[in-house]
Parts: C-alpha cells; structure tokens; sequence
C-alpha cells in the first residue's frame, strides 16, 4: 500500500507542524550578495576611522605647529624687507644724510695767524662762556654771502668730543693736548663749491698754533705727495653728496689761529674731479672764513675799546705780513697767485 503523496493536516488537529521563516539580510537587501558590511559604531569601510555625522576630520596639531612657525617667518622676512625699502628709498631722497664722511686732507693747506684776536681772547680763562648752536649756526651762518658766493648750512654739529671730528693718530693726540673742549663743525653748499667749517674751542692761544701745525703733513714741507705719510685731519660732519667726493677734486683749506679757538676752512670747486685740475680757490675761502663773525662777537664784548686800525670785521688790517688775500696768514703766500700784503678783510 502506497502513502499518499499529499499530507493535510485534518482540521481540528493539534498537532501541527510549525512554520520556520527566514529574516532577510539586510546586506543582501541592500547589495546583493556580496555587498561589504558596514562597520559598527559609524566607522568607514574605507577609511577606517571615526568620523563625526556631517563634519570633517581634525587635523592633527603636531603638523600645524611646524607650518605656522614657517608663515610668521615668512611674514617677518617681508616685513624687515619692506622697512629696508622704505628706509634706502628715504635715505635715497635725504642725499644719504647718514653717509660716513670721507677720511681725506686738502690738496693745499696753510696757516692762518690773526692779530688783535689772538691777543683779546688769547685764553679760555678769558673766555669762558662755552660756544653754543645757537651763536654758531644762525644768525649770519645760516647763509653766509661774500665774494658774490652764496653759501647755504646744510649739516653742522657741536659736541665736546674733540676727537670724533678728526681722524690720524698723530692728530687725534694733538687735539687731547690742546685741551679741546669743544668743536663745532658744518658743511656748506653753493652753486658752484661746497665746504667744510671746523671751530675748536682750545686751552690758549699757544694750542691753537700747535694743533694748526699738527694739521700740517710732513711731505708738504718738501714738496712731496699730500697723501704720502698724512698725519690726518678734519672730518666733515657729514659724508653725503656732494662731500663725498671731498679730496677727490682740487681743494684748499686754512686754519685761521683766531684766539684760544682754531678755525678750519676747507673748500672744492663742486666741477672738480681731479686733484691736479689747480684753480683760485681765494673767493670761496674768505668767504666761508665769515664763519669766525660769532668770535669777533665775543671779542668787541671783550675788548676794553683799544681796537683802533681794525677792519669792518674787527681784524687788525695792515700787519705788516705777507699774506693770502683777505685771511691775513702769517709768512705765507698764496699757491694760486692771489697773495696781498696784509690783510683786506673776510667781506
């Protein structure tokens, strides 16, 4: 007897056989068979990291702290070029004020011996009153025009440091035994020479011919090169345009023994480019020689009136000497031709 091919249950049966159902796969649902799982607690398949809904990942600080020091580096690099610009641009329009000035002497120097104010302010116990800006650099020097040259202030400068306005050991040494308590010194300009004023405030007058003689080079006396064995001399207070080129062309400069105090002109043709090109540099001498007006000052206050026979500028006229013309030197004579007898006057 065979068995029925189809079981039913029959009705009213309690024993029926229960009915097994298969959840489906979520993965297979989504993918197909095959198709990756993802990762639990929101991690990536392909990253592998955690990641926040929506946000990006942190960096991480040990990379940024090396990159931020390279940018302010960078910042600060640029910064310091941009104010070097500024500077050089600025400096560039000023003519260089701040130039270092040349270490050079006069193709000609000579020295100076006055009269009446040798004997009126012969000393700094007679003369105590200290020099001051005021009484040097306005007033009558602010332009000084003589000569039909009109000369104009650019740079000038006071201080009790003698030694910074000279360079030379030999002359360094001088003007600390002199006693040099101040110097004032000042660049001119005018359309056609440029120059150089130096007051030094010494002991007496007998400093002030010894530090004229310190200025002095040794192969002047025979003849030989200026340059040869300089002992040094006057620095100007400033090297910018166009004292730059102080020494390079034909210059001239005499130191004028006034009293206690020793003047120093020094002049070049602004044309100059050669110390051979030899020209009269008479006019610009005596003109800047108008710088000593403050010392004639000081003389008439002290004088007690016995100034009879001197000139218009308060110098003795007449000495009896032979001289260059309107600065009254003592045996001396002009290297350009333009020596007189005595002396005619600073205007």
């Amino acid at each position: 007897m065979y068995p029925e091919p189809n079981r039913r249950a029959l009705p009213g049966s309690a024993a029926q056989e229960p009915v097994q159902r298969t959840e489906p796969d979520p993965a297979r649902s989504r993918g197909g068979e095959g198709a990756p799982r993802s990762e639990p607690d929101g991690r990536s398949a392909r990253s592998g990291g955690r990641r926040r809904g929506g946000g990006r990942r942190k960096q991480d600080p040990r990379r940024r702290g090396p990159l931020l020091i390279i940018i302010l580096a960078v910042v600060l690099v640029l910064a310091l070029l941009a104010v070097g610009a500024v500077f050089y641009l600025r400096s560039s329009d000023e003519g260089g004020a701040d130039a270092a000035p040349v270490q050079t002497r006069p193709a000609v120097y000579r020295i100076v011996d006055t009269g009446r104010m040798n004997d009126v302010l012969a000393s700094r116990e007679v003369d105590s009153l200290p020099l001051n800006e005021g009484e040097l650099f306005e007033r009558n020097n602010a332009e000084i025009s003589s000569q039909s040259i009109d000369f104009t202030l650019r740079d000038s400068d006071l201080t009790d440091d003698c030694s910074s306005a000279v360079w030379g050991r030999e002359l360094t040494e001088a003007v600390a035994d002199a006693d040099c308590t101040q110097v004032a010194r000042a660049t001119y300009v005018s359309d056609t020479y440029f120059g150089v004023t130096a007051v030094f405030n010494l002991a007496g007058v007998d400093a002030s011919r010894q530090l004229a003689a310190a200025m002095s080079d040794p192969s002047e006396e025979d003849g030989g090169d200026t340059t040869a064995a300089a002992r040094g001399f006057v620095l100007p207070p400033s090297g910018a345009d166009p004292f730059d080129r102080l020494g390079e062309g034909y210059s001239a400069s005499e130191a004028i023994i006034s009293g206690h105090y020793l003047v120093v002109v020094w002049v070049q043709s602004a044309s100059s480019e050669s110390v051979e090109d030899r020209v009269s540099l008479a006019g610009p001498l005596v003109a800047l020689a108008n710088v000593r007006d403050p010392l004639y000052r000081r003389m008439v206050q002290l004088d007690d009136g016995s100034d009879e026979g001197t000139d218009g500028t308060g110098q003795t006229g007449g000495t009896g000497q032979t001289g260059t013309e309107g600065t009254g030197a003592t045996g001396t004579t002009d290297p350009n031709g333009t020596g007189a007898t005595g002396t005619t006057g600073t205007n």
